[in-house]
């Protein structure tokens, strides 16, 4: 064998070994924010309405006894424990669903109750350790929306 071939042999074993390498998924370290290393529960402590520019901080006192819990698991499941004041007599007490986040477009997809039973794509305005604000825009010039502000109550 020439060392030409011998050069492409060994190329050719270097590329496949690498190729069965086992690929382990890392957890991005910015949802951590939202899950903790396990878990992590959230409460509403206000929210607010903005229309036309103009930001005013509205009561919507059925939903600051809700729970949002955000687990750090593969699935990334989600549940929504809502409290004694139910905002509708058809209000689940428990909804258990999968969060999503977008780190492109600063997007959190999780359920708020008081809104509705399904996922929304909320816009991450501020995320630390034990503050979230959250942003649901209502039309497509984005003038209209709601802000949710959380606070960390529990992390495991």
């Amino acid at each position: 064998m020439g060392k030409f071939q011998i050069t492409i042999v060994s190329v050719l074993v270097l590329i496949l070994g690498a190729c069965t390498e086992a690929v382990t998924p890392i957890p991005y370290e910015y949802t951590k924010i939202f899950t903790g290393e396990n878990s992590k529960t959230w409460q509403v402590i206000f929210l607010e309405q903005t229309l036309n520019g103009e930001v005013e901080v509205f009561n919507v006192s059925c939903a600051l006894d809700d729970e949002y819990v955000f687990y750090a698991n593969s699935e990334r499941i989600f549940k929504a424990v809502t409290g004694s004041e139910k905002c509708s007599t058809d209000e689940s007490d428990v909804i258990t669903d999968s969060w999503g986040f977008n780190n492109a477009t600063a997007t959190l997809t999780m359920v708020l109750p008081f809104f509705t039973e399904s996922s929304l794509p909320f816009i991450v305005r501020d995320a630390r350790k034990s503050k979230l604000e959250l942003e649901f825009f209502l039309d497509e010039e984005n003038t209209t929306s709601y802000r949710i502000h959380l606070e960390s109550t529990k992390e495991n």
